[in-house]
């Protein structure tokens, strides 16, 4: 799986075909909670905002259209989650409503010659627009581009019914079914959001959990986690959102620093949120480095839906390199805790004390893609997010078969893009430094 943006997506052109997911059945209300994460989100939509991710799949063959109808109706009938929208209800909250079955039609074919790669993919991004708006019914994009060497799925799905996790699932399903085999039952992604909101209802004023998030909360003088770093961006203000994606390290080289911080006590994850942390504090930041990390939680392996808990840490980030790395191991295993039970009771509890601040969280996310089902190795798989205004940076690393990479998304200005090229070249020193005695070593 590879990350990037729809800012700097690019699509080789050829025939655009497109399918429509029509729904099977009269909906009916569902049982499953909508979870806090997708009352933000969608309040956000309402507001505007778009807040879809993509997964393209480049396939070095021309697939038959037909079949590739016949997957796209199966991907969504097998999961719940995806064929389910939102309406909202006479109390003014939201509420999920979920076909019993769906057929997938084609819609429509369009030539896309004389566009450049480019121009084509914003054809794509303004198609996706128009359709991933979760207040209708199964708003998905389903769609193929076919070239004579070669063919892009694209799929797309507002953020509500997918998360990371989620999007490597359907890109496995997509390709095991092609090449004919057949799935295991689907396990529920709803089931998977009635687990987080049963978390959530046995949440009591004396959790202990609730007491991690108030001293968290203290320690950042009752804000919400942003950026520590000056990125020129008044407050108040979003700006449009830039990308800067990069390879830490090669595929043999993550091993080889994964095996090094393991025999320190430290685990990967926690590593290299050490080296980001100390490359914030190199140039400026504080000693202890506030931030959220996205954990799954409730989640089946197999379910398609966002399922996503929350966990503030804060990453200690000066002394010796190995020091840290062992603390903030010790912090992420002692935080993904609090990401159990939501953020609801979180609010509940202390949102009077809350100070306003960025309208987008600092968060640093990790997905391990070499622990997830892959497709096969000659397809190229990418998830896409969409472009949207922020006011902070937020960080996602992964790991896949190539290496361990980063992907910053922040708001575009100029000091934003010294401040954060900076950092990450001070991290990349940082992962370096672990790496380089033990290569070292190895060629002695």
């Amino acid at each position: 799986m590879k990350l990037s943006s729809s800012e700097s997506w690019e699509v080789e052109p050829g025939e655009l075909v497109r399918w429509r997911a029509v729904p099977g059945g009269a909906a009916a209300r569902s049982s499953a909670p909508v979870s806090e994460n997708e009352r933000f989100h969608l309040s956000s939509i309402a507001a505007g905002q778009p807040g879809w991710m993509a997964l393209t799949l480049d396939f070095p063959e021309v697939l038959d259209a037909d079949l590739l109808g016949e997957v796209f109706g199966t991907i969504i009938a097998r999961h719940d989650a995806l064929r389910s929208h939102y309406v909202p209800t006479d109390d003014g909250g939201v509420a999920r409503l979920l076909h019993p079955g769906v057929d997938v039609k084609e819609e429509f074919r369009e030539a896309g010659e004389g566009l450049s790669a480019q121009a084509f993919a914003a054809r794509l991004i303004e198609h996706i627009g128009a359709t991933c708006n979760p207040f209708e019914p199964m708003p998905h994009f389903l769609a193929a581009v076919i070239r004579p060497g070669g063919t892009t799925l694209v799929c797309a799905f507002d953020h509500c019914y997918v998360d990371a996790r989620s999007l490597a699932v359907v890109s496995t399903e997509i390709c095991e079914l092609l090449a004919g085999r057949g799935l295991a039952p689907a396990e529920s992604g709803l089931d998977a959001l009635r687990v987080l909101a049963e978390g959530e209802a046995s949440v009591t004023a004396d959790d202990p959990r609730l007491g991690g998030w108030e001293r968290f909360l203290t320690a950042t003088g009752w804000t919400v986690p942003e950026f520590p770093l000056d990125l020129g961006v008044a407050a108040g203000d979003s700006l449009p959102v830039h990308t800067m994606v990069r390879t830490l390290l090669s595929g043999d080289d993550a091993a080889i620093f994964s095996s090094t911080v393991h025999r320190r006590g430290a685990r990967t994850y926690p590593a290299v949120l050490t080296c980001a942390g100390m490359a914030v504090h190199a140039a400026g930041g504080p000693d202890e480095v506030a931030t959220v990390v996205p954990t799954g939680t409730g989640a089946a392996p197999g379910c398609v839906s966002w399922s996503v808990g929350n966990a503030p840490m804060r990453i200690s980030a000066t002394g010796d390199l190995y020091a840290a790395m062992y603390r903030n191991t010790r912090r992420l295993a002692a935080a993904l805790p609090l990401a159990e039970i939501g953020l609801t009771p979180v609010y509940a509890a202390f949102g009077d004390r809350l100070r306003p601040g960025r309208s987008d969280v600092f968060m640093m996310s990790y997905v391990d893609y070499t622990r997830l089902p892959t497709p096969r190795g000659d397809v190229v798989v990418r998830q896409i997010s969409s472009q949207k205004p922020t006011d902070t940076a937020q960080w996602w690393f992964w790991r896949d078969r190539d290496g361990i990479h980063v992907r910053v998304r922040y708001p575009h200005t100029d000091q934003a893009v010294a401040v954060l090229a900076d950092t990450l070249d001070t991290m990349q020193a940082l992962v370096d430094s672990i790496l380089d005695p033990v290569l070292a070593a190895d060629a002695g």
